[in-house]
């Protein structure tokens, strides 16, 4: 179901107080936004070789500095690398819902939130969402506060959850006029991390 004009509306009520507060947790020595604007550039390029595969998972698994990270994502890297000519010669990679099924179909099951990187980057002029557990959350938690009996996704799973955010995002925005589609998205991000259930610690008995 699309966001309704009025539902934006309440929405952007809500966000507006909190906007800079939560976007200004967002850091940018984690997730350099020069390398970032670069990874676009050659992933929307179609660039051959695609030399920054590498650094822009590295990027998104927040690996920066780090001298190592699980040995599933170096292989994941791997894999994409090896795929990326294939990917192309694919003649349907201009449109954001088939670059999204093409990685889908290629890579492990459990790696959605990367085929979701992946596909913002090469679509970002759309523009579409980085979705990830905490955007997705935020934009549940917001609804969720504002539709009668509205059913949560704990997690983001199809293309479908990003076409949903994307219309989500753009519908807030319009009552947002000052800001624009990255803040949210990085507002989003941070909002959802503040919201996100805390685990509470066992204590041992004495």
């Amino acid at each position: 179901m699309s966001i309704t004009t009025t539902e934006a509306q309440k929405i952007a009520k809500t966000i507006d107080p909190i906007f800079d507060q939560h976007l200004e947790k967002y850091n940018f020595d984690k997730y350099p936004a020069a390398d970032y604007c670069q990874y676009k550039t050659s992933y929307s390029r179609f660039s051959k070789p695609n030399t920054d595969i590498h650094d822009s998972l590295i990027l998104k698994w927040g690996h920066i500095n780090k001298k190592n990270f699980p040995q599933h994502q170096k292989q994941l890297i791997k894999q994409v690398e090896k795929l990326w000519p294939e990917f192309l010669s694919f003649e349907k990679r201009n449109a954001s819902a088939d670059t999204f099924q093409w990685w889908r179909k290629k890579l492990p099951k459990t790696s959605y939130i990367t085929v979701a990187y992946i596909t913002h980057l090469v679509h970002h002029g759309e523009p579409l969402p980085i979705i990830d557990q905490h955007n997705f959350r935020a934009m549940n938690h917001l609804l969720d506060s504002i539709r009668s009996g509205y059913t949560i996704k704990k997690r983001p799973s199809t293309w479908d959850d990003i076409a949903e955010l994307k219309s989500f995002m753009v519908g807030v925005l319009q009552c947002l006029p000052k800001r624009d589609f990255g803040e949210l998205d990085r507002f989003l991000m941070m909002y959802g991390k503040s919201i996100k259930p805390r685990k509470l610690r066992k204590t041992r008995k004495p």
